[in-house]
């Protein structure tokens, strides 16, 4: 097998058969035939004859729409597309007319920012599509395959459930996270305009109207998660947020962290993509949070709107499951707070 690698597109090429112009099997040179059938000497490829041999990737003649044969038998799919930013995904497959080389300039890649034919989608350009939109499944997660550029809904579920806290009367309840700490400042509501990027309707904020209390340890509880009909016992809870707490300095003091558990007893999760808790504990007041890593006032996405995923493992064993926000401050200063605009908990398979 010969392997043509001319402008970085390495080609295997079939060695010609054996004893073609050589007595020795698989080692021969092409030849010639005169009309006495005699060999008369080794064949010079024509570039431009529209015969693809020896060493050519390709020869298309001076037909502009290569046939298969032309290239070898070749796609974009086949070749090494030079500079290429991700995985080959189809195109047109050219050859140079003047080299007889593979052009590659009509190849398409998954991942350049271009959604081109044969692709529905890039990993960078958002989707705009949810799994109920696209029939589905009722929650879940649409993404774009980033080695293909195809939608990809493999992770949409009926089994799952999303709280948009649009009108406040969907089951959440609030609660003093430690019983020596003062009331919880908790409230549903509209969001005063100037905290974080909007909207401003439909949140649970620590104090919606300013900033929230000194020495805090207080507690926002979801109503309990309905998970019908799942398949697996894991699941993925995505929570879109914002937050600005009091920092000192270099010392993290006022934060958050989120807790999942039965309604009576709760342990403490941890993002694993997105907005991540700070990697120092937090020095509140009080436990919960206080000792633990969590959302601090010197986290670089303070003030914006983000999103914190979550995955547990063995969803089965908090009967019902509850989220529990636990909010901390100490006694030095306050900031606006935590706010929850939109919790989505799905089932994925477990890994």
């Amino acid at each position: 097998m010969l392997v043509l690698a001319s402008l970085g597109c390495p080609v295997e090429v079939p060695d010609p058969s054996p004893g073609f112009g050589s007595d020795t099997a698989g080692t021969a040179t092409p030849t010639a035939d005169d009309s006495t059938g005699h060999a008369t000497g080794p064949i010079t490829p024509v570039c431009g004859d529209g015969v693809a041999e020896a060493y050519e990737h390709c020869d298309c003649g001076d037909d502009p729409e290569c046939s298969a044969p032309d290239l070898r038998g070749h796609g974009c799919t086949d070749v090494e597309v030079p500079d290429a930013e991700g995985p080959v995904t189809g195109g047109t497959l050219r050859c140079d007319p003047t080299t007889c080389r593979f052009d590659t300039s009509e190849c398409t890649v998954c991942g350049d920012g271009h959604v081109d034919d044969g692709e529905t989608c890039e990993p960078e350009i958002p989707l705009g599509s949810t799994c109920a939109e696209l029939g589905a499944g009722a929650v879940g997660e649409v993404v774009c395959d980033p080695l293909t550029c195809q939608v990809d809904a493999s992770l949409c579920t009926d089994c799952g459930v999303v709280l948009r806290i649009d009108g406040c009367d969907e089951g959440w309840s609030t609660e003093a996270a430690n019983p020596a700490a003062p009331p919880s400042s908790w409230a549903c509501g509209a969001l005063r305009p100037g905290i974080g990027l909007g909207p401003y309707s439909g949140v649970w904020s620590t104090n919606l109207a300013g900033d929230y209390a000194d020495d805090e340890a207080s507690a926002l509880l979801s109503p309990a998660l309905e998970l019908v009909g799942c398949r697996y016992d894991a699941v993925e809870i995505i929570v879109r947020h914002s937050f600005a707490f009091e920092s000192s300095g270099p010392v993290i003091t006022d934060g958050g962290v989120v807790q999942l558990g039965d309604g009576t007893s709760f342990e403490t999760i941890e993002p694993h993509a997105g907005t991540l808790y700070d990697a120092d504990a937090l020095q509140t007041s009080w436990s919960p949070p206080d000792g633990q890593p969590g959302f601090s006032g010197r986290h670089p996405d303070e003030g914006q709107w983000v999103e914190s995923r979550f995955r547990v493992e063995g969803i089965g064993r908090f009967d019902p499951p509850v989220l529990r926000f636990v909010f901390g401050s100490d006694g030095s200063g306050t900031d606006f707070g935590w706010t929850i605009d939109r919790v989505e908990v799905f089932e994925v398979p477990p890994g």
